[in-house]
């Protein structure tokens, strides 16, 4: 069966990438399908990035070099990034994630085989060469269904399925990538699924780095509380679309979720805050959680997971604002 092949776009957001940023290219130019293009964007780096990247340009013509001023997140990045990309498709990759050789091509021919617009590969967690095997396959291990947008926006609520996936560029213009906060990209990709005809699964493997210390999102900052905001845009978009009691509620499992993890993040990092990002902080966490006490109270099977972890409660705020009392002498 022979298919005219269409250009790939893949864009990559690059902010002090070094460590990493080689070996993330070298897996792009090891792909057995090539009629790609990989769109750089360079975030002003202050390191070697910019160096790393024009060496490659040099050597191959699909690696393409643009710089613009740091705008902090990936989303700023990519949408900066799209004005340059001449593909049909698109697909996104971090400065440190990894493509298996075949991921291009096994992404494109599913998506010739079956007329969709949206290949989704495996996504394995990669700590390293040899621990890479867990991650997100298929539905629950299952790569033979095909979806309508509707269904896969439904999935994703709660990342069943993954947002890795090569999509139809014609859906990324139209659909955009807004740029309110930290992970607005992730708010983004629901919508792209939403806005797609059929989702496929396919063979190819999508390595998503962990353990990197160097990445935005495992570093504490306040712009942190975004996921909170992603979460209320999502179930106001949830409302407005029609959409019932079971993925309000999924959605609103996540929201608990993100407070979780923001709350543990933050009392890390608490004795490396001076005394003002610490009293600031706690009162837009606490702010954040009184807007949305409401939430909680009302979801089936919530209660229990809440009184689990016990980070979602006044009462550990009340401890934490303590802490930050003691630790900073707050009258």
């Amino acid at each position: 069966m022979q298919f005219d092949l269409p250009l790939i776009s893949v864009v990559i957001p690059i902010y002090n990438g070094e460590k990493y940023l080689e070996e993330t290219l070298n897996s792009l130019l090891s792909q057995s399908y090539t009629n790609f293009e990989v769109v750089c964007v360079n975030d002003s780096s202050t390191d070697s990035s910019l160096e790393i990247i024009e060496n490659y340009a040099r050597l191959d013509r699909r690696i393409r070099v643009y710089t613009k001023t740091n705008g902090g997140t990936s989303a700023k990045s990519v949408n900066y990034g799209l004005q340059f990309a001449d593909g049909e498709y698109f697909m996104y990759s971090s400065q440190d994630d990894l493509f298996s050789s075949d991921l291009i091509e096994k992404n494109v021919l599913r998506l010739l085989e079956t007329g969709a617009d949206v290949a989704i590969p495996e996504m394995r967690y990669y700590y390293d060469a040899d621990n890479c095997e867990k991650g997100i396959v298929g539905i629950k291990g299952d790569k033979s269904r095909e979806l309508i947008g509707r269904e896969a926006f439904v999935l994703s609520l709660n990342w069943t399925i993954h947002g890795f996936a090569l999509w139809s560029m014609e859906t990324i213009r139209k659909v955009g990538i807004g740029e309110y906060g930290l992970n607005s990209d992730e708010y983004a990709t629901r919508m792209f699924y939403f806005n797609s005809n059929k989702v496929v699964f396919s063979e190819g493997k999508f390595f998503y780095r962990q353990g990197n210390p160097n990445a935005i999102t495992s570093k504490w900052s306040i712009s942190q509380l975004d996921y909170i905001k992603t979460c209320n845009k999502i179930e106001t978009f949830l409302i407005e679309n029609g959409f019932g009691y079971r993925e309000i509620a999924i959605n609103r499992q996540m929201l608990v979720n993100e407070f979780i993890r923001i709350m543990i993040k933050f009392k890390s990092v608490l004795k490396s805050l001076s005394k003002q990002e610490r009293l600031y902080t706690y009162k837009k966490i606490k702010s954040l959680y009184k807007i949305n006490r409401s939430k909680f109270s009302d979801i089936k099977g919530l209660k229990r997971r809440i009184i689990l972890f016990n980070w979602i409660s006044f009462d550990f705020i009340t401890t934490c604002f303590q802490l930050i009392k003691k630790n900073n002498k707050i009258d």
